[in-house]
């Protein structure tokens, strides 16, 4: 109460570390919490394969279809096994209700044995039991039934459309909302029975998410062992045969081929290989949030130290009067550690308040869903007061040293001053504090420009207004008549059938350059006549698919990549051998060479690409012409509706998609910005105080400077020089660390930008320039008072 504003810096400054702490903390703790629901989920692992042919290698979270039952058979360590499938934009409907569903999950019978989601209606033991058995998520039962319940208006039993042919499935059970602490999305769950590739035996291919259970006390690494052993067993005979050669020929020209397991609680955060549900998170950043977090809370304990060490004259006569009286230092310094955990003690009530104002903010900024039930946990509340405990010991710990250091005898004397060390030790912690503040600074910088770099980069192709329909089949023999007539129409620069598009082309198979023993593995691209110039690749070699030639169904186009790959340099007379369409094998002719292009993530290399010619993909992609785009979907979607007899009509941007792939990294730069905003204003609410108190203690010295002729601006620069050569050795500290930070941070980029030094002379000049605002005003008030002020008692 006698030191009002130093208390509200204090007190402020400690509050908002402990408010980022707290979100942060609710954030890291939610990430963390991923899978963890499902019962031993400590036993559970996810399958799937690593290879490498041809020097191509890929990490994919699937395994074959016999793979459960087999290990589930021969693995006596096994408990249980189970395959999961995702039928992507598949379309259901029920009398006129009928939507695309795009998290349409296909599972074994015993899904809600092996893991915890909650059945609301339906018997879990039978709802995904015989084919054609289909349970809906309680968003879709409202979508299609209006349902509002357990025991209300219930669909079980009722009779549903599924996909483009309208086969019939029965409405099993209702299942809760697929939990946001979930790596496994659904809106609908169909038994996997009812997919005829289900029983397909072919161990060779990849198409299913596989999970097992081991039994209390089973090793993982036998296990492991064991299905290194499958690869020999029953993966080899069919490589041998589909490449006339060996596993053994394979490894020993670098080759491989296995398989490996994930804990599935690691899924979600350790994650992030090809054909994952979605885009997983990054345990990386929780590390860097917590280290935001703990560097806000030293930053308002640093103001805290410095603050009650430059205020140390004050209380020097109080200390020594206490210590003549018969008080020990130990004493003392629980007094004072005592005021310092009180001050964050009273911090924690206003970051209750704050933290339930932000929550719905921070919700919107990191793309959680935190619920405001935490409220009512009596954790949170001894969380915090926990935290402020530790926060108060660590912020008051070398003020209380240092304050029980003064001599009583020299106190009452009068010979203590503020002292070279206590301003030593003040000058040090101002130096981290901003240094702290530039690194921040610099790296928020370079993360908005590889931010900036994915979104704007040039990716080989016009990724702007391409409309994406994903569920074209529904048009049946009409696809092609329905494309050939919207491009008729302006809204409509051109539009094409294909089996996939970018960002999601992700199906591979092997390929042999004619003439060659070396097999390589490359993405395959089926798609129309049109799709060149729907999505303007640009050709640099031979032609595209072009019906003046004739069909073109054995014709392949190549990228670069698949070029170099081949070791051709030009593709007159070549051939590649394929797999695709028979064991055997088949010879194509390679008409034409596309410029790389990015068709997945942009944290991977360009891979081997081939196009093949298709008319029946999945995916009608639109160019829409310029204008408003919003008229151009309505138009568009009024045109399927004419045709499909009101099919579901779902749509997305092509440039949507690819910015979807690094949605985490922009909530990062977001956090960034907002982090180390609040962390130099932490960092500045400090500098203010001790500019506050300096001027102050000097306010005689300002008073006779001003009566001899001295000008304001003559003081103002006195009184900010101090603060000048801190900030500027604080830079000179600051940039090998944001360096080694940012380069280590953009080896996770393929493409990515290089670090210029415009990044570092911003940081530096926008920390010199905050300090100056901060200290120059306070020095500039002081400099301008009336010097009678100050001298009239001398």
């Amino acid at each position: 109460l006698k030191q009002k504003f130093y208390s509200f810096i204090n007190i402020l400054g400690l509050t908002v570390g402990l408010t980022c702490s707290t979100l942060i903390i609710m954030y890291i703790n939610d990430e963390l919490g991923y899978d963890r629901f499902h019962h031993d989920y400590e036993q559970v692992y996810r399958m799937g394969i690593s290879g490498k042919l041809a020097g191509q290698t890929f990490d994919a979270v699937r395994a074959c279809a016999p793979m459960a039952a087999t290990i589930a058979e021969e693995f006596p360590e096994v408990e249980s096994s189970i395959r999961l499938y995702m039928w992507e934009g598949t379309a259901i409907q029920y009398e006129d209700r009928a939507f695309a569903e795009k998290s349409f999950l296909l599972a074994d019978s015993n899904f809600f044995d092996f893991f915890d989601f909650n059945l609301l209606e339906g018997d879990p033991t039978t709802a995904l039991k015989g084919p054609n058995k289909l349970v809906l998520s309680e968003s879709a039962a409202i979508k299609y039934f209006d349902w509002q319940g357990p025991g209300d208006n219930s669909p079980v039993g009722k009779i549903v459309y599924v996909g483009n042919g309208g086969k019939t499935v029965e409405v099993s059970g209702i299942v809760e909302n697929s939990p946001e602490n979930s790596h496994i999305p659904y809106d609908v769950i169909l038994s996997l029975i009812s997919y005829g590739d289900s029983k397909n035996q072919t161990w060779s291919s990849a198409n299913y998410y596989t999970y097992f259970r081991l039994k209390p006390g089973a090793s993982i690494e036998e296990t492991q062992i064991k299905l290194d052993g499958l690869v020999d067993k029953y993966v080899s005979p069919e490589i041998e045969q589909f490449l006339q050669k060996s596993i053994s020929q394979l490894r020993e020209q670098g080759d491989y081929y296995s398989y490996f397991v994930q804990p599935l609680a690691d899924i979600h955060l350790n994650s992030n290989y090809m054909g994952e549900f979605k885009p997983n998170g990054n345990i990386t950043y929780l590390y860097i949030f917590g280290a935001v977090a703990l560097i806000i809370i030293l930053l308002a304990s640093i103001n805290f130290m410095n603050l009650s060490t430059a205020r140390s004259a004050g209380r020097a006569k109080e200390v020594g009067i206490r210590k003549t009286v018969g008080a020990s230092r130990s004493m003392l310094s629980n007094q004072f550690l005592v005021e310092s955990v009180l001050y964050a003690i009273i911090s924690v009530i206003p970051t209750i308040i704050l933290v339930y104002l932000f929550l719905t903010p921070f919700n919107n900024v990191s793309g959680k869903n935190l619920s405001y039930d935490i409220f009512l946990q009596p954790w949170l509340y001894i969380g915090l007061f926990l935290l402020a405990l530790i926060v108060g010991v660590f912020a008051g710990t070398y003020p209380a040293f240092y304050l029980t250091s003064f001599n009583p005898v020299d106190v009452l004397k009068g010979k203590v001053r503020t002292g070279m060390k206590g301003k030593g030790i003040r000058s040090i912690l101002v130096v981290f504090q901003f240094s702290i503040s530039i690194i921040l600074i610099i790296c928020t910088l370079i993360v908005y420009q590889q931010l900036q770099l994915m979104q704007n980069r040039n990716l080989g192709f016009d990724k702007e207004n391409i409309l994406v329909i994903d569920n074209a089949r529904k048009l049946g023999n009409q696809a092609i008549s329905f494309r050939d007539d919207l491009i008729k129409y302006d809204e409509v620069v051109n539009a094409s059938i294909s089996e996939n598009v970018p960002p999601h082309i992700d199906n591979n198979t092997v390929f042999r350059p004619e003439g060659s023993e070396d097999d390589h593995l490359m993405f395959l691209y089926g798609a129309d006549n049109n799709h060149l110039s729907t999505y303007g690749y640009e050709l640099i070699e031979g032609r595209y698919f072009d019906e003046k030639y004739g069909n073109d169904s054995l014709s392949l186009i190549l990228n670069e990549t698949a070029m170099k790959a081949a070791e051709w340099k030009e593709i007159e007379g070549k051939r590649l051998k394929t797999y695709f369409d028979t064991e055997e094998g088949e010879m194509r002719n390679i008409i034409g060479v596309v410029r790389n292009f990015n068709f997945m993530s942009m944290k991977e290399n360009i891979r081997p690409l081939v196009f093949s010619k298709s008319e029946n993909g999945n995916f009608l992609s639109i160019r829409l012409s310029k204008g408003n785009v919003a008229e151009k979907v309505k138009f568009i979607e009024s045109k399927w509706k004419e045709i499909t007899d009101n099919a579901p009509f779902e749509y997305s941007f092509v440039d949507q998609e690819f910015d979807e792939l690094f949605h985490t990294e922009k909530q990062l730069g977001t956090l960034a910005v907002i982090f180390t905003g609040l962390a130099i204003f932490v960092a500045c609410l400090g500098l203010f105080g001790l500019a506050t108190f300096m001027s102050e203690q000097r306010a005689k010295e300002i008073g006779i400077r001003k009566v001899m002729g001295s000008s304001s601006q003559k003081i103002v620069f006195l009184l900010t020089k101090e603060f000048t050569k801190l900030v500027l050795i604080s830079f000179i500290i600051a940039v090998p660390c944001s360096y080694m930070a940012m380069d280590w941070w953009l080896t996770s980029f393929v493409f990515k930008i290089d670090i210029g030094i415009m990044a570092f002379i911003i940081g530096g000049a926008g920390a010199l320039a905050v300090s100056w605002i901060t200290v120059g005003f306070q020095s500039f008030r002081a400099a301008n008072q009336n010097p009678v002020t100050s001298l009239r008692s001398e």
